[in-house]
């Protein structure tokens, strides 16, 4: 029996698709309300997924009646309550000090730097003025964010005292924050994967934009995978293999890893995640793995067999490929596009009518898309051909009307 812990991003998954030898041996906890596909004996919901105590205690009853000896946990908000439920259980996977260090920004970076992988300064926050501390020894801009959040929620880059005293009221107390110093540079990520102790594939890709944060501005964002002759290619991915060396690793995880590569060539950990990346990285990684690399480590997760001598030679010979989704605007959606003419998988995330106003588009995460899709090419000019072309057909096949905010409309 294996235990599934479903997110509201990850109801749509087909688990029994990728997971047919456990089809009718599968128990899941999800959100109430939320579709779950076939496969599963039984499903306990949750009214409220973020409630931490109750996706716990509906697991565990489910673990007591089932006896599951293997449990799936995809989503970042659920490593932590997995590496509990493994320990409860005696389940193999990712542990409680595995997670706190993928999780915990403060405590990775204290692993990479120990290990002379190149970090932020930095410092924990636990009161407002330990920003104004931390500005007073290295002046802004600096960082601050949730130390255990994911897909740049949360986050804020003050320049200086005032602007951190403007932070919003009981913040930084309400929440465990860190702040660290703006690097200027490129942001890369590499997804790597190891099976009991073996590289299995580390794909360096680079952001199309400065990164994540580029929702902020509604501006189409992605990843483009780099070429082989990239120097940066073979650099960033020895630095992702000694991150995970450098944490409390099992001998089998994944891991989305970014870095900074500053304007003189330096490399910088931003920050890493013990999981599959989100977004549209896997369905762009899938062109270059050869598989939906969310299903690799699904199977991968419940014991079941992959060809990963595959894997190692899709890598190989894969193309370039590059990923891009285009964020919601604040406001009603009126009109959709088509398809363009060489996009792969375009997927359209909303239709005509729905709303991303008010407080919906104020949580927005950087992998919410209205509308995402993949290009591939042999060469790195006709891929930035590719999506610069398709990203223009797609924004100017929306139409939004926008809301009016403070007498103004945005």
């Amino acid at each position: 029996m294996t235990l599934v812990l479903i997110s509201p991003r990850h109801t749509s998954l087909p688990f029994a698709h990728w997971l047919p030898e456990r089809a009718g041996r599968m128990v899941a906890v999800a959100a109430a309300g939320t579709p779950i596909g076939d496969g599963f004996r039984e499903v306990r919901t949750v009214a409220d997924y973020r409630d931490d105590a109750a996706v716990l205690a509906a697991a565990r009853d489910l673990a007591n009646r089932h006896r599951p000896t293997t449990l799936l946990a995809l989503a970042e908000s659920d490593l932590e309550r997995a590496s509990l439920l493994r320990g409860e259980f005696g389940l193999p996977g990712l542990g409680s000090a595995a997670a706190a260090a993928y999780r915990d920004k403060v405590l990775m970076k204290e692993y990479a730097r120990k290990a002379g992988i190149r970090v932020p300064d930095f410092a924990p926050v636990r009161r407002p003025s330990d920003v104004t501390d931390f500005l007073a020894v290295r002046p802004g801009p600096v960082v601050v964010k949730p130390r255990s959040a994911s897909g740049a929620t949360g986050v804020y880059v003050v320049d200086s005292v005032s602007e951190a005293a403007a932070l919003p009221a009981g913040l930084l107390e309400s929440t465990p924050y860190e702040v660290e110093e703006f690097v200027e540079g490129q942001l890369y990520h590499v997804d790597a994967f190891r099976v009991d102790g073996c590289r299995v594939a580390a794909v360096a890709s680079r952001y199309t934009t400065p990164g994540c944060l580029s929702h902020w501005s509604d501006s189409p964002h992605g990843s483009r995978t780099l070429t082989a002759g990239d120097p940066l290619r073979p650099l960033l991915v020895r630095e992702a293999w000694r991150l995970v060396e450098a944490l409390p690793s099992p001998p089998t995880v994944c891991v989305h890893a970014e870095f900074f590569v500053t304007p003189e060539g330096t490399v910088v950990l931003c920050e890493v995640a013990a999981r599959v990346a989100g977004g549209t990285i896997p369905v762009m990684l899938r062109h270059v793995l050869g598989t939906d690399p969310r299903e690799l480590w699904a199977r991968v997760e419940c014991g079941l067999p992959n060809d990963l001598d595959a894997v190692r030679e899709h890598v190989a010979a894969a193309p370039l490929a590059a990923c891009c989704g285009l964020p919601p605007r604040r406001g009603r959606i009126r009109r959709t596009p088509h398809a363009p003419a060489g996009a792969l998988d375009f997927t359209l995330h909303n239709g005509a009518g729905d709303d991303w106003g008010g407080e919906r588009y104020a949580q927005r995460k950087s992998g919410d898309f209205v509308a995402s899709w993949v290009v591939t090419a042999d060469d790195d000019e006709r891929l930035t051909a590719a999506l610069d072309a398709t990203v223009a057909q797609v924004s100017a096949g929306f139409d939004w009307e926008l809301e009016a905010v403070s007498g103004a409309v945005i």
